[in-house]
């Protein structure tokens, strides 16, 4: 008889553990993934907050926050400074030359076709001075616009360059055509054709309406950059100041946290960093404000004669060329294209203008400078008051029918003497070239001002990039310092 026997489960060896882990799939899912890569920084930040509520924790943020605004603050107004450095420089090196070139270009233009009209109603040719002074006239013309064109390539993001350089590029065209328009007049007078008057005139019509024009654009595009430039980089920096000064209140604000935490006295390294933010903001506060009063202020005071000068001349030029026409032609002067009173208003205007802002420069450089300047202004005066009179005697004379008078009122030379001397003080040229010589050096002695002014703007920039910057790493490295034994504490 068989007996059925009941056996239990059969006892498992040890090391049956290893089979399941074989059987357990090895590949992650995307949900085990993500939790594990959310889960450690999930507790690394849980930890970090943990630490931050400490006491300690808050000393290492607050220190941490203070280096990052110190730093931020002394490095940006430390780049703003530098680039403003920069700028500065370039307007000294190549803007504000670039303004002087297309200012003498213009008024070289002007004094060339001067020059060249007025020979046509003297008896015979040129003298050598006034053919010395008519190619002298030109070739700073030339050499000047060479300038301008190389000024406005060197002016970093000079705006208006493209139009410059086609101004530029326009004039240096119709130089050659002037110049052959007029040799060829010349030698018909020297001949004693008639049609090198025509020739003159179509020389003449080129200068004056297509030269000249370009060339006062020119110089009103320069003059403009200039002013724009100055006006831009004297401005307060209040954004880079503002931040030293979110970083001074930073640092009261950590001063008074420390204090009401620890009840101790005031931290001596915090102390320092205050100090040494303090001068860097005083430092540059004052940069700024001699920046404004020299770039903003004294520029544009400075620069307001200069560019009245300029124009003064350059209508007197101009004015004297409407005398030669209007004898040429036998035409009264009160129907030329400019008046003549309104070209005496504006050297009137132009002199007392100057005689204002000169003295403030002659003051800064002794009594001699202002007795020169006085002297030029005065001289100035009476050559204008003897054009003037000249001026009405010409007019009276072309008016009159008298024109060998009025040969002589313009030149200063007897029908005849060919090559003969000006008359001295009654004679329009005489005054004439007395007046533009005058105005010539108040032009000179007034860039001199002008360019003092940009050269203190350039001065109250030096220095100030790196002061700034050395003071906030020196305010870092006192926070650590002082702060040093309160983390200790906690060691």
């Amino acid at each position: 008889m068989s007996q059925n026997v009941q056996r239990g489960p059969a006892p498992t060896p040890d090391d049956a553990w290893l089979d399941e882990l074989e059987r357990t799939p090895t590949r992650r899912t995307f949900r085990m993934v993500m939790r594990d890569y959310v889960t450690g920084p999930a507790r690394l930040a849980r930890r970090g907050a943990s630490f931050v509520a400490t006491t300690p924790g808050k000393l290492v943020a607050m220190m941490l926050v203070l280096t990052l605004a110190l730093l931020a603050a002394g490095m940006a107004m430390s780049s703003s400074m530098a680039k403003r450095q920069d700028s500065l420089d370039t307007l000294v090196t190549a803007t504000e030359p670039m303004s002087n070139s297309a200012h003498l270009l213009f008024t070289s233009l002007s004094q060339a076709d001067t020059v060249a009209t007025t020979g046509f109603v003297q008896p015979g040719m040129l003298t050598k001075e006034e053919r010395a002074l008519y190619l002298a006239s030109l070739d700073r013309a030339v050499t000047a616009s060479n300038d301008v064109y190389r000024g406005s390539v060197e002016a970093d993001g000079a705006q208006d360059s493209e139009e410059i350089i086609d101004l530029v590029s326009s004039i240096q065209r119709h130089i050659p055509i002037y110049s052959a328009l007029m040799e060829r007049a010349l030698v018909n007078q020297r001949m004693g054709n008639p049609v090198g008057v025509a020739y003159m005139s179509e020389a003449s019509g080129i200068m004056r309406e297509q030269m000249l024009d370009d060339a006062d654009r020119l110089y009103t595009l320069t003059q403009r950059q200039v002013a724009r430039e100055m006006a831009r980089l004297s401005a307060p920096q209040f954004v880079p100041l503002s931040g030293l000064f979110a970083a001074l209140i930073f640092l009261v604000a950590a001063q008074w946290w420390l204090w009401r935490t620890f009840r101790r006295r005031l931290n001596k390294g915090f102390l320092v960093a205050t100090a040494s933010m303090l001068v860097a903001v005083m430092w540059v506060s004052v940069s700024n404000l001699q920046l404004w009063q020299s770039g903003f202020v004294g520029f544009a005071r400075a620069a307001e004669p200069w560019e009245q000068l300029t124009d003064a001349r350059i209508d007197a030029q101009e004015a004297r060329t409407d005398e030669t026409f209007a004898l040429l032609r036998r035409q009264s002067v009160a129907q030329s294209s400019r008046s003549f009173d309104a070209t005496h208003e504006k050297i009137v205007d132009a002199l007392q203008a100057t005689n204002v802002v000169l003295a403030e420069h002659s003051e800064r450089h002794g009594s001699e400078a202002s007795r020169e300047t006085e002297q030029l202004i005065t001289s100035a005066h009476v050559a204008l008051a003897e054009w003037r009179d000249n001026h009405t005697a010409l007019l009276s004379a072309i008016d009159n029918g008298q024109y060998q008078e009025a040969v002589v009122l313009l030149t200063g030379q007897e029908p005849g003497d060919e090559g003969a001397d000006s008359v001295a003080g009654e004679v329009g040229a005489t005054a004439y070239r007395q007046l533009d010589a005058n105005l010539q050096e108040l032009i000179a002695i007034s860039r001199v001002s002008t360019r003092e002014y940009i050269t203190a703007s350039l001065d109250a920039t030096r220095l100030v990039s790196g002061a700034v910057a050395l003071l906030s790493l020196l305010a870092v490295l006192c926070i650590w310092i002082g702060i040093r034994h309160r983390i200790a504490e906690y060691l």
